[in-house]
């Protein structure tokens, strides 16, 4: 009976419970998500709460330190813990993250010791994540079927920003964050009855042994311009916009749709092409993107870099985690998958400081013409990167 299963699995997962935990785990992905993504309050609460501009703005930024440590601690702490529970452990840190600004959001200090703590679960969970995915799926339609699950990510920011601001201005602000700790709850008890990825090789310290290889930096790179790519459009973009009295809308609907679009419909299409392939399109739409919005003076143009940007936005994160983790054995794909996020969070929550001095100075349609500069660069060195491979 076991070997008839065996055979007839489903195509791309190594046997029939695999698909089943494959749904779980993007079900909790989501759920942990949705809490995570009540961070789109924490602005108006803490201003709600005494806090000066000063602070909130320190209270925001802040979160970066424990999120990269987070994900780069994630491979000694998953060598230490097994893959499953440390996926528990990031779903749960988060969800105590969120759930204790009930009780925290009055005092900076308590605040920001809220924060780091959802900083830490935020860190670990997407590589640990990822690599549990990757064991319950085989070479076949392994990016495509990596790419849908890392779709419901983004799915949650349509979820918890507008509820939790029915619930801010209906109930309150206790309320909102007891609702902001519950999906994480439920994301965590799907977990139960998985079982476990294979348990990654501990050589001690950061446990990144295997993780800084020459053909790895690469796919770093592309992962943190981006992470810079997409962090500019969360930090500035909107501000970019209101100097050009553009409606955010023109951006902010667009570019979710095709985001959506492909890594639920068109990447289907796009996964036979191979990762280093997707990487260098998702870096040419990018850059053609900032193009247009760049040269934006009304809603027109913002909508056609809006629907590019999507695109790149869709592809890089889940290729360049398929990319990194290509060939390895299970036991080994979390030194480079934490890594790699690491060099995407880098990118969305350090870069946007350096930003900052070139914007004051020239502007922000320098900084966009900047940044579709970084990603057509990126595409020609990785259209040539794809040519070489071919050729050898």
């Amino acid at each position: 009976m076991e070997q008839g299963k065996q055979i007839s699995a489903p195509f791309g997962f190594i046997d029939y419970r695999a698909r089943r935990e494959y749904l779980l785990m993007a079900l909790a992905a989501l759920l942990f998500s949705v809490s995570h993504n009540y961070s789109a309050l924490l602005a108006i609460v803490f201003e709600r709460s005494g806090h000066s501009i000063q602070a909130t703005g320190l209270l925001l930024s802040l979160f970066a330190v424990t999120a990269i440590a987070g994900s780069l601690l994630s491979s000694a702490i998953a060598a230490q813990l097994g893959i499953l529970r440390s996926v528990r452990w990031a779903i749960f840190l988060t969800c105590i993250g969120m759930g204790s600004f009930a009780f925290t959001r009055d005092s900076f200090a308590l605040a920001l010791a809220s924060r780091l703590v959802q900083g830490v679960g935020v860190g670990m969970l997407v590589p640990v994540a990822l690599v549990y995915i990757q064991s319950r799926l085989t070479r076949e339609n392994a990016v495509v079927l990596l790419t849908s699950f890392t779709a419901v990510v983004p799915l949650a920011a349509a979820i918890a920003p507008p509820l939790g601001e029915w619930t801010l201005k209906h109930y309150g602000m206790t309320a909102l964050f007891i609702e902001a700790a519950a999906p994480a709850a439920a994301g965590l008890l799907l977990t139960i009855g998985l079982r476990d990825a294979p348990r990654p090789s501990n050589t001690g310290g950061l446990n990144l042994q295997g993780a800084f290889q020459p053909h790895l930096y690469l796919p770093y790179v592309v992962m943190l311009a981006g992470g810079g790519l997409y962090g500019y459009s969360v930090n500035y973009l909107a501000a970019s916009m209101q100097e050009r009295a553009i409606l955010l809308a023109a951006f902010f609907i667009p570019s979710s749709f095709s985001l959506i679009a492909v890594r639920f419909g068109a990447i289907w299409f796009m996964g036979r092409m191979g990762p280093r392939l997707l990487s260098a399109l998702s870096m040419m739409t990018y850059g053609s993107g900032y193009l247009f919005i760049a040269s934006a003076d009304g809603p027109g143009m913002i909508i056609a870099g809006a629907l590019l940007f999507g695109i790149g936005n869709s592809i890089n994160f889940p290729i360049v985690a398929a990319w990194v983790g290509e060939g390895l054995d299970p036991s080994r794909r979390v030194a480079p998958q934490a890594v790699s996020n690491a060099s995407f969070y880098f990118g969305m929550y350090a870069l946007p400081w350096p930003q900052s001095f070139v914007i004051a100075a020239y502007g922000y349609t320098v900084m966009e013409w900047a940044w579709a500069a970084i990603g057509l660069t990126l595409m020609v060195i990785m259209w040539w990167v794809v040519l070489l491979r071919r050729s050898g």
